[in-house]
C-alpha cells in the first residue's frame, strides 16, 4: 500500500511539473500562460495544496483540485480568451476608456481559480458523501 501512495504522490508531481514545463515553454505565447511562467511562484504554491493534502491522507480532494489546476488553466486560458475576443468586437467609439479598459479584460485567471475552488468544493462533497480518505 505504501508503494501505491508513492507511485500516486509521484503521479500528482510529474503531472503538475509537466504542465508548467508545457506551459511555461510550448505555449507561453498564450496570456494566461506567459502568467504562469511569469508568476512561477504562485503556480508553486497552488501545487502544494493537493501535495499537502495528498501527505494527510486526503487522496480524493487532492485527486479533485489537482484536475483543477490542470483543467483550469487551459480553460481559463482560451475560454477567458474567447471571452475577450468577444467582448472586444462589442467596444464602439462613444464608449469610455473605463468601459474599453473592461471589454479588454482577460478573465483566464479568474476562470482558472473558479475551476480549481469548484473541483476543491466538488471533491470535499464527495468525500464527504463517500466517507473516504
Amino acid at each position: 500500500m505504501k508503494r501505491n501512495k508513492a507511485m500516486y504522490g509521484m503521479a500528482r508531481i510529474l503531472v503538475l511539473a509537466l504542465t508548467f514545463l508545457l506551459v511555461s515553454t510550448v505555449l507561453n505565447s498564450e496570456y494566461l500562460f506567459q502568467w504562469v511562467a511569469h508568476n512561477r511562484m504562485f503556480y508553486l504554491v497552488l501545487c502544494v495544496i493537493p501535495f499537502v493534502l495528498f501527505l494527510l491522507n486526503k487522496i480524493l480532494l487532492s485527486r479533485f483540485i489537482t484536475v483543477g489546476i490542470v483543467a483550469g488553466i487551459f480553460i481559463g486560458n482560451y475560454f477567458g480568451g474567447w471571452i475577450k475576443t468577444y467582448n472586444e468586437s462589442r467596444i464602439v467609439d462613444n464608449m469610455s476608456a473605463e468601459e474599453i479598459a473592461r471589454l479588454q479584460h482577460h478573465p483566464g485567471f479568474e476562470i482558472w481559480m473558479g475551476a480549481v475552488l469548484f473541483t476543491a468544493v466538488i471533491g470535499m462533497i464527495i468525500h464527504r458523501v463517500l466517507g473516504k480518505n
